[in-house]
């Protein structure tokens, strides 16, 4: 039998037409399938960031919420506090609410110079027949030591010397006792002469620096 070269020739660049329609068929699927894949992938980040952004309002929403909800017992409890007999012998003036007794009582800062002036004026000086030989509050040099609790709560140190008869020794010690500020007596010595009685008291005065009530807002990056 006779071959056809054309047609040989013909069927050659067929098959190598259809090779190239292969080629770029599955070149073509290729970077859709890429694509697709890039895609999608971004479209999962995208969901999972609105996800998180979302918690975290959720979080806050309840947060709030939560801080509604007990705004109205916290308001019932501080207008008890008017009702207890005990703060309002101590309060410092007539008017003055049991809340604000408190806050005196426990100070959010250490104000070294009105510890000094209330153990003088408020306590020692009122009471008749007491000398103030000396007063320090921690330091003296003028830098702070305070003492730290694990619950925040800190500590100025401060020594007073005061000198007089028994009696009116007694009458200033019950007034730091009855003092509304919180003191801590650590040490007291005493000596006499000429009939005076001479103590030298150390102690520790106490404040509760104020929670940061800040609203903060917290970024949350996409990946």
């Amino acid at each position: 039998m006779r071959k056809d070269p054309e047609g040989i020739v013909r069927k050659r660049s067929l098959i190598e037409k259809a090779k190239k329609n292969v080629f770029l068929w599955v070149g073509g699927a290729a970077s859709v399938l890429s694509a697709v894949v890039v895609i999608s992938s971004m479209l999962v980040q995208a969901i999972m960031f609105n996800r998180s952004v979302l918690d975290r309002k959720n979080e806050t929403l309840k947060k709030i919420e939560k801080n509604i909800e007990v705004a109205p017992d916290l308001k019932a409890d501080i207008s008890k506090l008017d009702t207890n007999q005990e703060l309002r012998l101590v309060r410092p003036r007539e008017d003055a609410s049991a809340l604000q007794t408190i806050l005196d009582a426990l100070p959010a800062d250490e104000n070294r110079l009105a510890l000094g002036a209330s153990i003088q004026k408020k306590i020692f000086e009122e009471a008749p027949g007491v000398r103030i030989d000396a007063l320090s509050v921690d330091p003296a040099g003028g830098i702070m030591t305070a003492d730290i609790d694990e619950d925040g709560l800190q500590q100025v140190t401060f020594a007073v010397t005061v000198s007089g008869s028994p009696d009116a020794l007694k009458k200033g010690l019950q007034r730091l006792e009855r003092s509304i500020r919180a003191f801590n007596i650590t040490t007291m010595n005493g000596s006499t002469q000429d009939g005076d009685v001479s103590l030298q008291i150390n102690g520790v005065a106490y404040y509760f620096p104020p929670a940061n009530l800040e609203l903060t807002i917290k970024e949350e990056e996409q990946k």
